[in-house]
């Protein structure tokens, strides 16, 4: 890997806590709005008359969204800095929310949610900024904590939502969940423009002038990148067709609603949270990344073993902790080793393919799901994603445990 410059050695010593602070604080905060609005969605489209199938296809429509516009969105924060791409994506996903408030068929609930990830820059360029303050010893901290922040908006977010919603599914309760969501997206968006400092220091950008990065050309040249990419994306597409599903699952076999479903969110939320908040970090300055990543993967694709066999709350319980640690475990190492593979002035675009993968993975879990749930039974879309992610698991394993090498 090259070696860091002058300014990035600088931001990761003093004056990088402050600015990892902040970027904490607006994640969370945006990601709150998020948390609010997940765990009613596929109980607004059902209100709205859709099928399981039509459900899981509005839901990846954001994700479609996101994968179209994740590279753009990672070369101009190369090219312009973190903090713009950061505050718009903010302002157009409380947007999004304000639309869905209004949606009154499913068509307009999936062009809201397209919307809504077609101005997505926000999450690539948090994590490009993350690595930004960050070197070798503190890479993987900085991704476990930026993913606690994730995790910490899914405790108090579906919370909130659950709270807002009501006991029964209505139009009303529904509205009330996305204006709470969009006034989330735009108090992060303020906080951000207010307090975050810009991590990307202008010496380091990328001009207009300079030649755009190839990103099959960049995946040629580092292998490894390659192979973690690929496990980006079968992990996130496991994990979306659990996400997708999970609501309507948990109404076929525990006939909950979105409100029991919206605190087994925030119990989720909880676990990983304090996983990632420390533990993560801990574990890989012990065990290294690779070795957190494989065992996180491997507890994951147990806990969706776990997931498909689950017939009442308790087991349910014990099963959403179990992914919970494979999650808070296998994400932040893998993102961390990704993000070892860029340098200072390729790391938006990095960070913006890793980005692409887990949006593809987005869509093509739901564009799948519901048709699973409807055709083999709510059980089926958990144990497919097991199988895909004992695939996530070899892949893995088939990468070098030592830190790949980036050229200049």
């Amino acid at each position: 890997m090259a070696a860091a410059s002058p300014t990035s050695a600088k931001r990761t010593g003093q004056g990088a806590s402050g600015s990892l602070a902040a970027l904490i604080l607006v994640v969370l905060v945006g990601m709150i709005g998020f948390g609010v609005f997940l765990p009613i969605f596929p109980f607004l489209a059902l209100h709205l008359g859709a099928t399981a199938t039509e459900a899981t296809i509005a839901m990846g429509a954001y994700s479609f969204g996101q994968l179209i516009a994740s590279p753009f969105w990672g070369r101009l924060s190369d090219r312009i800095g973190r903090k713009p791409v950061l505050v718009v994506g903010l302002v157009g996903a409380s947007a999004s929310y304000c639309l869905l408030a209004h949606a009154n068929s499913v068509e307009m609930l999936g062009l809201a949610r397209l919307f809504g990830g077609l101005m997505a820059g926000n999450i690539g360029a948090a994590f490009a900024a993350a690595t930004d303050l960050a070197d070798d010893r503190t890479r993987a901290r900085n991704m476990g904590l930026l993913g606690a922040s994730f995790a910490l908006g899914f405790i108090v977010g579906p919370a909130i939502g659950a709270a807002l919603v009501g006991p029964e599914a209505t139009a009303e309760g529904f509205r009330r969940v996305c204006f709470a969501a969009a006034a989330f997206a735009m108090l992060a968006a303020v906080g951000a423009f207010l307090f975050f400092r810009e991590t990307l220091p202008a010496e380091a950008r990328r001009s207009r002038e300079a030649p755009r990065i190839s990103r099959m050309k960049l995946l040629r040249e580092r292998p490894a990148l390659l192979q973690l990419i690929l496990v980006t994306l079968l992990m996130i597409t496991a994990q979306a067709l659990m996400e997708s599903t999970f609501g309507l699952w948990a109404g076929a076999a525990l006939e909950w609603g979105p409100r029991e479903v919206g605190w087994a969110f925030t119990g989720l939320g909880v676990m990983t949270v304090l996983l990632q908040g420390g533990g993560a970090g801990a574990l890989a300055r012990t065990l290294g990344e690779w070795r957190v990543m494989l065992v996180g993967l491997g507890l994951f694709a147990v806990g969706f073993v776990m997931l498909a066999l689950a017939r009442t709350p308790l087991h349910a319980a014990v099963t959403l902790g179990v992914l919970a640690i494979g999650a808070g475990m296998a994400t932040p190492s893998l993102n961390s080793l990704i993000g070892a593979q860029s340098t200072e002035a390729d790391r938006g675009v990095v960070m913006g393919i890793n980005q692409s993968a887990s949006a593809l993975g987005r869509v093509l879990g739901p564009a799948v799901a519901g048709i699973i749930f409807d055709g083999l039974g709510h059980w089926a879309p958990f144990a497919i994603g097991a199988v895909i992610l004992v695939g996530a698991l070899a892949l893995a394993s088939a990468t070098r445990a030592e830190k790949p090498s980036v050229a200049g």
